[in-house]
């Protein structure tokens, strides 16, 4: 009899102890996740992404639910997200907003940069598709802006003889010179807004023009 009391006594205590265990683990894990927060959250406010995103991760291996760890982790890889959009690194991108999304589905601002990095890796497929017409356009785009650098140069000329010797026939070059620079620049103007509409709306499936040509969707006035 008394050997079967010592055997419940013996169960009861292990039984208390096993209980306890168990509860000190509990806070010991709910201590750890508030810890690991804390310091994601003073890594964010820092701008220290990196950290803020380990230590976030770090605390949802812990508990997988806490909501503080997944908004924590989503802010941040939004962040991130929107880092790498605005320095064109969009597979990144892509990659970062994906994941942010998968702890707030349904963020609109999420959703907007997604669509955004979207859009635009699809308007650098067209870029990358049709480089030789446009390497050639920009080219042609970039002479053009040496001739508006000479009709300045000209008139500058023109005006600095005309303080040596007061002869007007140098306002006059200037003026000739000063219109020459109002036409190039306009025509400059509208081949730059026919080149922003042709990498808009995508080349045409068509043969890319030589380099030393300029292309006929940019005809110059």
């Amino acid at each position: 009899m008394l050997q079967r009391n010592t055997k419940r006594a013996a169960a009861a205590v292990a039984a208390c102890a096993a209980m306890a265990a168990s509860g000190c683990a509990g806070a010991l894990t709910h201590w750890m996740v508030d810890l690991r927060t804390s310091q994601g959250d003073s890594a964010a406010a820092h701008d220290n992404l990196v950290e803020a995103q380990k230590e976030y991760a770090l605390a949802l291996k812990l508990d997988p639910r806490n909501e503080h760890a997944r908004s924590g982790l989503a802010r941040v890889l939004f962040l991130q997200a929107r880092l790498d959009f605005v320095g064109s690194k969009l597979d990144q991108a892509q990659l970062d907003i994906a994941e942010a999304r998968r702890y707030a589905p349904e963020d609109p601002a999420m959703a907007a940069l997604a669509n955004q990095i979207d859009q635009a890796k699809i308007r650098r497929e067209i870029v990358l598709a049709n480089y030789p017409l446009y390497e050639a356009v920009g080219t042609s785009l970039t002479d053009s802006l040496k001739t508006l650098t000479a009709s300045q140069k000209e008139i500058a000329k023109q005006l600095k003889a005309f303080e040596s010797d007061f002869d007007t026939a140098h306002l006059a070059k200037a003026i000739v010179a000063s219109y020459d620079l109002e036409d190039e620049a306009h025509r400059v103007t509208g081949r730059i807004a026919s080149y922003r509409s042709l990498v808009s709306s995508g080349a045409p499936k068509a043969r890319a023009p030589a380099q030393s040509e300029t292309p006929n969707l940019l005809p110059i006035p």
